[in-house]
């Protein structure tokens, strides 16, 4: 039920409104990228997104969209509830899905620069460029960027009782520990060269220990690498002969190289046990024809 009394207006056009409230900000997007595939402007506003505590106390995340899309958007969240009642399943949850992760958090917006303190500097100074760049979908799991919302499936891949739950080998390597070790060698390194060696004598070694020491230092940390389980909220060390992980349970399918691979390479995996299922099924069906059709007498 709406907020406010419903106003005649065209599509499109009138005041904004309040549609639904949430007390979770997430499925509030989950619904905005919901009427946003349809067609429908919506905003998402946070009353105390600085205090999620405080959230449910200041009226909650609202759900906005314009007073001529009332009744449409009214009727689209009726299809698919999402707000005060609505499950909180990321795999009953409507939208758009992502086609290579197949996950709902999906969301039509323009570039974004993340995920490092150099993007983050870059995305301040190109802010203003960025606004002239057009609108995608992008995903906020595994972070595919695509034009067509209608590309990913209506639904997840399911896995049958009994499948292994895959997870994988996340790969890390201790390079930025041995690029400190590194730099903090060559700098005593540098020291002591330059003490030990006459004035104007041990300038220019001093200087290679300086920048060799840390070149070094990255390179042996790059080397020596461990795995994690992948799964979101484990990240148990995996030694190199286990085959599941022994906290969640997972059954180690392969290596992914950062954590947002983890969904996509889930998805693909979910895609080829369900292919391989499904030949096996018509092979299956092949054969019972075949002994159907054989004669009586026709030898086994």
């Amino acid at each position: 039920m709406p907020y406010r009394d419903k106003l005649d207006a065209a599509s499109g056009t009138g005041k904004l409104i309040t549609v639904r409230r949430y007390l979770d900000p997430v499925a509030a997007q989950m619904d905005r990228t919901l009427l946003s595939a349809n067609g429908i402007e919506s905003h998402v506003f946070e009353a105390a997104s600085y205090n999620p505590m405080l959230s449910g106390a200041a009226g909650g995340t609202q759900l906005q969209v314009r007073e001529g899309d009332l009744q449409r958007a009214e009727g689209l969240l009726e299809v698919h509830p999402g707000g005060e009642s609505a499950s909180n399943d990321d795999e009953e949850a409507a939208g758009v899905r992502c086609p290579r992760c197949e996950l709902p958090y999906c969301f039509h917006e323009r570039l974004r620069l993340e995920g490092s303190s150099a993007a983050a500097a870059l995305a301040i100074l190109a802010a203003p460029l960025m606004l002239f760049l057009p609108r995608r979908w992008h995903c906020h799991k595994c972070g595919h960027v695509w034009d067509d919302p209608k590309a990913g499936p209506a639904a997840m891949t399911k896995l049958e009782e009994g499948d292994p739950r895959p997870v994988f080998r996340l790969r890390r390597a201790h390079s930025g520990m041995g690029l400190f070790l590194g730099l903090l060698a060559g700098f005593c390194g540098a020291i002591l060269v330059a003490a030990a060696l006459p004035r104007g004598a041990g300038g220019g070694l001093a200087f290679a220990v300086l920048l060799g020491a840390p070149l070094v230092g990255w390179a042996v940390g790059h080397w020596w690498q461990y795995d994690l389980c992948s799964e979101p909220g484990c990240r148990t060390a995996l030694a190199s002969d286990r085959s599941e992980c022994p906290r969640c349970g997972g059954a180690i399918a392969g290596v992914v190289r950062s954590a947002d691979e983890h969904h996509a390479a889930a998805a693909d995996f979910r895609r080829e046990l369900s292919a391989l299922r499904a030949a096996d099924r018509a092979r299956e069906g092949e054969k019972k024809k075949r002994r159907k059709n054989r004669p009586a007498g026709a030898a086994g």
